[in-house]
């Protein structure tokens, strides 16, 4: 008889039985839903072994710099392959990839890798995207298909930038808004019809910042020499402020600080403006924090970010956005990009190494650190769902484990049916059947059974025994 040859263990313990997660939330656009890079997400954060957190799936976008944007179970990106742009949509949970759509794009590798640098946005169930060319696309985000494509560049006369257009599309009500032209251009978010536009000038790589202007709903446009308030309604200019840098990168975001606007770039001065009516009046400037690509998060009156160039620069600093003064300085960190959440930072440097650290101007206090992905990391890893987005400039995209939710276990029966053993357990939760041959630190945890069924209100697995004479058997949430 079968149970009288193999000896059964059954483990009814989850893999993860954590405490309360706190709260969770989707990260629908480029800087996250209040465009600041910080999530409101809590409880996300829990130790790691000393492995690193665990990775839940990974797959291949193509070529390019897009961060994810995550809504309604989907996530999103872009890459390029074979000079086609690339925009994808994963499933939130195994990454098993949902639609793709490609369209003509050169890969444009000038100093750097090349591809999109642009994230999508999601509103709903539509997600829009910009390419380096100025081909503007919205997408139903459930299947893919193709609602409106209006080429940008054509249209409006748009001088594109030595390094193509960057701005992620930003959706402030019915428009969708470009940092394309002289201070950006508006589109009708439903069918692509222009609302305004601003001139031909020559945009910057910084998206569009919303902000209240003495109660008037405006943006801040980074363009390629100055940055502008601009009228969210009509597209008119509120006032001006020149910036000239190097080779015209102007690429980090404008940070909001209360009524004040910081802007930066490697190549200058950081400096602190002061809006009024029409006109800006400089708080301070210094160097103290030149930021390149990726715009840092403040938490109180504090600013983190990387200072100096993406490609070679080594440093993360804190200041004081009173004052401009460094409060702590931390060498030897390859340039890398910052989000924070819960009184956290997130810190993933140009070599692929995740740090998490407190959100303290006293001292640079890190909590934990792992290298979780290989190649060039320019992308700002992503938060959502109490999961962790990291992706290289190859296209190789990670999804991370921070912290599982509270699972309860549910009741594991089993019976001889045959040659075979025929599991069962309630129909609640997502779990699935695995077995290990030894319980132990080294223990190796395998999917076994040839397909789950449902029977009434449970769901059964056949599993055949292996010949060891010994078998652990136990059920882990997804």
């Amino acid at each position: 008889m079968l149970h009288q040859k193999l000896k059964l263990f059954f483990t009814f313990a989850l893999v993860a039985t954590y405490a309360d997660l706190g709260l969770a939330i989707d990260w629908p656009n480029w800087r996250g839903p209040n465009h600041d890079g910080i999530s409101e997400e809590s409880g996300w954060y829990k130790k790691w072994p000393s492995s690193g957190p665990n990775k839940l799936w990974k797959a291949s976008v193509g070529t390019g710099f897009a961060a994810v944007s995550v809504s309604n179970g989907r996530v999103f990106t872009m890459g390029n392959r074979s000079n086609r742009d690339q925009v994808i949509a994963l499933d939130e949970a195994t990454g098993d990839e949902l639609w793709r759509h490609t369209y003509s794009e050169q890969l444009t590798a000038n100093l750097y890798d090349g591809g999109p640098n642009a994230t999508p946005t999601v509103d709903g169930n539509y997600v829009y995207t910009l390419s380096k060319t100025g081909k503007a696309y919205c997408f139903k985000a459930d299947s893919g298909e193709v609602v409106w494509i209006k080429d940008l560049k054509r249209l409006y006369n748009a001088r594109v930038p030595k390094w193509g257009f960057a701005s992620s599309p930003l959706i402030e009500g019915n428009q969708v808004i470009y940092n394309v032209g002289t201070r950006g251009v508006a589109l009708h978010k439903n069918s692509g019809r222009l609302s305004w536009k601003t001139g031909s000038g020559t945009a910057g790589y910084a998206s569009a910042v919303p902000y209240d202007h003495k109660g008037k709903d405006a943006l801040v446009i980074f363009a390629a020499d100055s940055a502008y308030g601009v009228d969210l309604s009509n597209g008119k200019q509120l006032w001006k402020k020149s910036f000239r840098t190097s080779a015209d990168v102007n690429a980090a975001d404008p940070v909001l600080y209360n009524d004040k606007i910081f802007l930066t770039s490697n190549s200058r001065d950081g400096e602190l403006i002061e809006l009024r009516d029409t006109s800006t009046r400089s708080k301070w400037k210094n160097r103290n924090m030149r930021m390149h690509f990726n715009a840092g998060v403040i938490v109180g009156d504090y600013l983190y970010g990387a200072d100096g160039r993406i490609e070679r620069g080594k440093t993360i600093r804190c200041i004081n956005m009173k004052t401009g003064e460094t409060e702590w300085t931390k060498t030897n960190m390859p340039c890398s990009s910052i989000t924070a959440s819960d009184n956290k930072l997130i810190i993933l440097t140009r070599d692929g190494t995740l740090y998490i650290a407190e959100a303290s101007p006293t001292r640079f206090k890190q909590l934990v650190k792992s290298k979780v992905i290989s190649g060039t990391c320019w992308t700002v890893p992503v938060l959502a769902n109490h999961s962790l987005y990291v992706r290289n400039s190859k296209g190789l995209l990670n999804k991370l484990e921070m912290s599982k939710m509270v699972i309860t276990p549910q009741p594991l029966d089993v019976k001889v049916a045959g040659n075979d053993l025929e599991f069962s357990w309630p129909d609640k939760g997502n779990f699935i059947l695995e077995s290990s041959e030894f319980i132990g630190r080294e223990s190796i945890w395998n999917e076994v059974g040839s397909g789950t069924a449902k029977e009434g209100d449970r769901l059964v697995v056949r599993v055949r025994p292996n010949k060891t004479g010994q078998q652990f058997f136990r059920l882990r949430s997804k």
